[in-house]
């Protein structure tokens, strides 16, 4: 279980979300918010890779991740007991890519929620639960 925790912990963060989607947004995708050095967008990410660039909303930009923070996983079952899992900080390249690439970064969080309408790796429906963490990204396009 730790393994599928983990795994949700790194991709799950960034297409999850409690959010409704957006006017640029297609109706099957969830809109999720990054806040990047003190600046909110939505995102959309399009893929469930642990550093698919997310698209932002209403213009051009896409942010590239190349690392991740701690990401820290949080399931409140419906008999109120709680279960915490983190997935450790990874970056893309084993960091190669930032080292290597001279865009400048931004530093991003992300916390979101959602409520499981049915099972879900070993979880019961009604569960909350919560994904948080920090994302380093590239800015690409214009914001």
């Amino acid at each position: 279980m730790r393994r599928a925790i983990t795994m949700t912990c790194a991709t799950a963060a960034l297409v999850v979300s409690g959010g409704t989607a957006a006017s640029a947004a297609a109706p099957d995708q969830q809109v999720f918010p990054l806040v990047c050095d003190g600046t909110s967008y939505d995102v959309v990410v399009n893929g469930n890779g642990n550093f698919t660039p997310a698209r932002l909303l209403d213009s051009t930009g896409v942010l590239v991740p190349t690392a991740f923070g701690e990401t820290t996983f949080t399931a409140v079952l419906p008999d109120g007991s709680v279960v915490t899992d983190t997935a450790p900080p990874s970056a893309k390249g084993l960091g190669n890519v930032e080292a290597h690439n001279p865009r400048p970064t931004v530093t991003c969080t992300f916390s979101v929620s959602q409520t499981l309408t049915e099972p879900e790796e070993g979880l019961p429906a009604g569960t909350v639960v919560t994904f948080a963490g920090e994302v380093t990204v590239m800015p690409t396009g214009r914001p």
